[in-house]
């Protein structure tokens, strides 16, 4: 499966000119408290400042962010969390080794695997708050 994650937040600044990108997810992998993380590869390296020193990721951990979604065939905008990894021997381990990698963002992803394009977004993901302060239209 392919994901192309079209926006991210909550991330380091260096991230965020570097979106969109695309990652091949190579497979599940379970951690202590989930069992759908995925590890994927991205097409292009990610530059990453850490310390004022360069470094250059190629692969990602990816997980569903909200309880009862989860990455499949044809989602779209689904929110995501964000991990590089940075101990590439956790791409032939068993088990999430969190020591393993480096949490970094909250993300919005489509699969692109089947010829699906990421939709444009407007960067408002949804939400009436006028009502919750008691303007805009009430139904």
């Amino acid at each position: 499966m392919t994901l192309s994650v079209t926006m991210v937040d909550h991330a380091p600044n260096d991230l965020y000119g570097q979106v969109p990108f695309v990652v091949d997810l190579l497979r599940k992998i379970p951690g202590d408290d989930r069992s759908d993380y995925w590890l994927g590869k991205v097409r292009q390296p990610i530059n990453w400042l850490v310390d004022n020193l360069p470094r250059e990721v190629t692969h990602l951990v990816i997980a569903a962010r909200w309880e009862g979604t989860r990455i499949e065939p044809g989602v779209e905008r689904l929110p995501i969390g964000i991990a590089y990894i940075t101990d590439l021997s956790l791409l032939t381990d068993q088990h999430l080794d969190l020591g393993k990698c480096s949490y970094v963002a909250i993300g919005l992803c489509t699969e692109t695997s089947g010829g699906n394009e990421p939709q444009p977004s407007n960067k408002i993901q949804g939400g009436t708050i006028a009502r919750a302060f008691g303007t805009g239209n009430r139904k």
